[in-house]
């Protein structure tokens, strides 16, 4: 995040945040849109007087934003407390009305590059009598279709493959995956977390029967998010928590109506701006790199160039350790090595590894994202403080910007392609 202040000296030392894909700053429409609600009309949504029935407006009105801007009906949204809620309710709900129906399918499908929330609600499920396997990805971080093609049968009762990869920004073939699971009969959940918001993301266009996302992706308040729940699934989830059963008996809870409002208002705003800030974010990124090239730092693309989330990076720079890096700028540039969920443990990122990075490399790789809100000259000033803290390392690294991706190994030193941060 680049925090804003209106003393220029006090902003020329605010730290330059590409950590997007852990989260997005709050948009200012949107705290405009949620004051009131905390405290003019903080009124229950489920109240029966007059305040109730402001806040339930608000909420409906909230309901069919966010609906819109996935191409849904407001009734298929079911509001949650983020992602990883709404997944865990997804595949934890599935398998209970699978057993609740009678159904002998007892397989759960997810990608090896799946948010930790998916994989361990997946993998919770083996103590249950179900089994949860891996479908591999390529060098190039997409799903491996021919693999998931013969792995589908009569015994897989859900698919989980996320839009768009929280650490290498590559977006799925969802279309193709939707097919595959639709023609076996699976229910197919996609966690759209990274890509709702971000770039185009119609639940019909790709064909799934549940989709997950948060409100702090995509410039929203954090603690809020939703659960799509498609009115044509063949087998919808039962609940997993047990109350009031608010939220069209599936998630109970009383409503956060100010989170909600800012949500609805997240997703108006992203409808808007959805190109705008997808060619902002390209000429970033690629402005970054071409400084790094200049700079002398030898980078090379982690997953296929496109399609690929605007303004996401994965680089592995050799011979350098990333979480060296990373500390000596913590105070001026925010990075990370991976998903925010596993900060701090020694193995590395899971997700690289599956797609074949040695482990050497994994520890030379940086996830970067660029948001909204950042300039050119955050864009500068950023490739600047990353090539000095290299070359402060002691095993700096020099020469242009190469990239990886679908080739494998193959380094290629012509450049970045103009796709490299499209949509």
């Amino acid at each position: 995040m680049v925090l804003k202040n209106s003393d220029p000296d006090k902003r020329a030392c605010d730290p330059i945040s590409l950590d997007y894909h852990a989260t997005t700053p709050v948009a200012p429409e949107v705290l405009t849109a949620m004051a009131p609600f905390f405290s003019d009309v903080s009124w229950n949504a489920h109240s029966v007087h007059s305040g109730g029935a402001i806040a339930s407006n608000a909420v409906a009105v909230a309901r069919a934003q966010v609906a819109e801007l996935i191409g849904a009906a407001p009734s298929e949204i079911i509001f949650t407390s983020g992602a990883t809620e709404g997944n865990n309710i997804a595949i934890l709900g599935v398998a209970a009305a699978a057993i609740h129906s009678g159904s002998a399918r007892r397989r759960i499908l997810t990608s090896a590059i799946e948010h930790k929330c998916v994989l361990e609600a997946a993998a919770h499920l083996d103590s249950a009598g179900f089994k949860h396997d891996l479908i591999p990805v390529t060098s190039g971080g997409l799903v491996d279709l021919e693999t998931l093609r013969e792995m589908l049968d009569e015994e897989v009762l859900l698919v989980s493959v996320m839009a768009a990869s929280n650490e290498v920004g590559v977006i799925q073939p969802l279309a193709e995956v939707g097919e595959l699971a639709t023609n076996s009969g699976a229910i197919f959940h996609v966690d759209a977390a990274q890509a709702v918001g971000r770039v185009p993301f119609d639940v019909f266009a790709v064909d799934c029967d549940l989709a997950s996302f948060s409100g702090h992706k995509m410039y929203g308040p954090n603690g809020i998010g939703a659960l799509f729940v498609s009115s044509a699934a063949a087998l919808k989830p039962r609940p997993i928590m047990f109350g009031g059963g608010q939220e069209q008996g599936l998630r109970p809870g009383t409503l956060a109506v100010p989170l909600i409002v800012g949500f609805g208002k997240a997703a108006e705003i992203a409808m808007e701006r959805l190109d705008r800030d997808a060619n902002h974010l390209q000429r970033l990124a690629h402005l970054f790199l071409n400084n790094l090239s200049l700079l002398g730092i030898r980078a090379r693309l982690n997953g296929v160039a496109s399609p690929r989330l605007p303004g996401s990076l994965n680089l592995l720079i050799d011979g350098v350790e990333a979480d060296d890096v990373i500390q000596r700028l913590s105070d001026d540039l925010h990075l990370s090595t991976g998903s925010a969920c596993q900060a701090g443990e020694l193995h590395g990122s899971y997700v690289l590894r599956a797609m074949g990075l040695s482990n050497q490399n994994v520890a030379s790789s940086f996830r970067i994202c660029f948001g909204r809100d950042h300039t050119e000259g955050d864009a500068v000033g950023a490739a600047k403080l990353l090539a000095e803290a290299i070359g402060s390392c002691e095993k700096p690294t020099g020469g242009g910007v190469q990239q990886r991706g679908n080739e494998g190994d193959k380094v290629r030193s012509e450049g970045f392609p103009t796709a490299v941060c499209g949509a």
